[in-house]
């Protein structure tokens, strides 16, 4: 296929890398649509087991691009991995196109990066990037046309659990990349509703429907009781003791150190005094999965910054050369006071973004997030400014125009 070809062509050794594994992910993918174009539907263990191939390269996939942070080729790397989940659909009813749309999406943050930097200075990697969203743009083409509502079984069809272990095993990769996920679990079984049958069974006895019932005597009468016994407050039961829950723990172990060009700080809490003295212009800085924490990088210049996965965290920096990019951020508060060309600011909320007064040329760029302030010098205080959330699309001429809505 031309984006296999391309790739191997334009990209490093993890990019050839993640494509094989996505090669691998969508031989395993289309096995599976020809079992489930023989076979009556399965239940859900046997569903797993038949899925285990492709979600294992999907694994694979995702797993190349988290273990190669700062990679040269991220974009590309990122935008695979947010786009290969979309192989779920199978799984996915009423709406499955949608779900692969959604994916699309997802990806289309990292493409744009890409056509931007390279529109116009290297055609091969506009092609990439089409090659990838037509493959996409197809496969919601197929659902839509084939597979509606949901994927379709043959009903009536073979026996699927016969096909389990049957898939013919993926292609290994160029190096051996941390093991992927598990396999989707089977979904669990639905509560038992009430007996209906036995409802209107008893319904239809007519007047021995109180056949069955208890006879009341009358030392169960109120009135024949002990007055001391009459009361009609019922008493609660004990309630039992509740147990407070710390901080659910992290997966890593924290990491504050310079790896190469990298400076990396990872899984930090609490920490408000970290900072990064000196630096090179070539560095990069890396936060992951820190939780209210300050880093001041006093360093004059660094290449670029990522903050990925951070929650009520503050950054401050004098100049980054290429690009500051937020992701999956939360109550995050950045401060620049020099120059930066760009913020990428992807799927975050409540991010504050403090400019000096050499950098109101700066690009900022925002993709499914909310609540983003842009404060700017106003003399001696701050201006705020707030990131619009809402727009208005009309059609003019045949193309969509969008504008931001504005209430007077």
């Amino acid at each position: 296929p031309k984006f296999v070809e391309l790739s191997n062509k334009l990209g490093n050794d993890q990019v050839k890398q993640q494509v094989a594994a996505f090669e691998s992910a969508l031989k395993s993918h289309r096995e599976f649509l020809n079992i489930a174009s023989k076979c009556d539907k399965p239940d859900d263990a046997t569903l797993a087991k038949l899925l285990e191939p492709t979600s294992k390269s999907v694994g694979e996939v995702i797993s190349v691009r988290d273990s190669n942070r700062g990679n040269e080729m991220w974009n590309q790397l990122s935008a695979l991995s947010e786009t290969a989940p979309a192989f779920g659909w199978v799984t996915v009813s009423p709406t499955p196109a949608p779900f692969v749309n959604e994916f699309k999406g997802n990806g289309e943050f990292y493409t744009n990066k890409i056509l931007r930097e390279f529109k116009g200075k290297d055609e091969d990697q506009v092609a990439w990037v089409n090659a990838l969203k037509g493959f996409f743009t197809g496969l919601v083409a197929f659902i839509k046309q084939h597979h509606t509502t949901g994927l379709v079984w043959k009903k009536g069809g073979e026996n699927a659990s016969a096909y389990v272990g049957a898939a013919p095993a993926a292609a290994p990769a160029a190096a051996a990349p941390p093991p992927g996920p598990p396999p989707p679990a089977a979904a669990a079984p639905a509560k038992k509703g009430p007996d209906m049958n036995a409802l209107f069974s008893a319904i239809n006895k007519g007047t021995g429907i109180s056949s069955g019932l208890k006879k009341v005597t009358s030392d169960m009468k109120t009135k024949n009781r002990d007055p001391n016994d009459r009361s009609a407050v019922v008493k609660a039961a004990p309630k039992k003791a509740t147990t407070t829950r710390g901080k659910p723990a992290k997966r890593g172990s924290p990491k504050f150190a310079l790896e190469g060009n990298k400076w990396v700080c990872e899984f930090q809490d609490d920490q408000k005094t970290l900072a990064i003295e000196e630096t090179e212009p070539r560095q990069t800085v890396y936060l992951y999965k820190n939780d209210n924490c300050v880093l001041n990088v006093k360093g004059q210049k660094v290449n670029s910054i990522c903050i990925d996965s951070c929650n009520k965290c503050g950054i401050v920096f004098n100049n980054c050369i290429a690009v500051v990019e937020l992701v999956n951020c939360n109550g995050v508060e950045i401060q620049c006071q020099g120059k930066v060309p760009s913020f990428a600011i992807d799927k975050c909320s409540s991010i504050q973004v403090i400019l000096s007064k050499d950098c109101l040329d700066t690009e900022i760029v925002t993709s499914k997030s909310d609540q983003v302030n842009v404060l700017i010098p106003d003399g001696d205080d701050l201006s705020e400014l707030a990131v619009p959330e809402q727009y208005k699309t009309t059609i003019v001429d045949n193309k969509l125009v969008t504008n931001c809505v504005e209430h007077i």
